[in-house]
């Protein structure tokens, strides 16, 4: 929804993505290795490990989707309208940091913390996400005509 596996790829790395797969899933004798990532997240999981893998990695995008509509739910934006905003970059730093395993890495709890910000950000309307309607179709402020029968004519 707000950003996809290739881009998440394209951003992390597929290393450093091998990297958190390997402190995740590696059993003595049997690590995981670059094709089965690439596999796993771009293709058809064939063995148990890719399996793992692609669940893993969608469980995180789920709960990166999940906080990230909870905070701009509100502005009912389109697929256009996420794809031009800050929001992919906000979820590939999030998914970032919800896949990796050293989660006391202090690189890591800054990158959560700053997007983790802008989304507040942009909840609270000091980014904008959505462009402004045009004048005409905003509704105005509505006055009622004057209650009075006075005739100023005649005054």
């Amino acid at each position: 929804m707000f950003t996809t596996t290739q881009t998440v790829i394209d951003k992390i790395g597929i290393n450093v993505l091998l990297q958190f797969v390997s402190a995740k899933f590696a059993e003595p004798g049997a690590y995981p290795t670059r094709d089965d990532v690439e596999t796993a997240l771009l293709g058809e999981p064939e063995t148990e490990l890719q399996q793992q893998i692609a669940a893993w990695y969608s469980e995180v995008q789920k709960d990166v989707n999940a906080t990230i509509t909870g905070f701009v739910a509100r502005f009912k934006l389109t697929q256009d309208d996420i794809n031009t905003s800050v929001l992919p970059g906000i979820a590939i730093d999030l998914m970032h940091c919800e896949l990796a395993t050293n989660i006391a890495d202090e690189h890591l709890k800054e990158l959560n913390k700053k997007a983790m910000a802008l989304l507040d950000k942009v909840s609270k309307g000091v980014i904008q996400i959505k462009e402004d309607a045009p004048a005409g179709s905003r509704t105005g402020m509505r006055t009622k005509s004057a209650g009075s029968q006075f005739d100023w004519d005649r005054y």
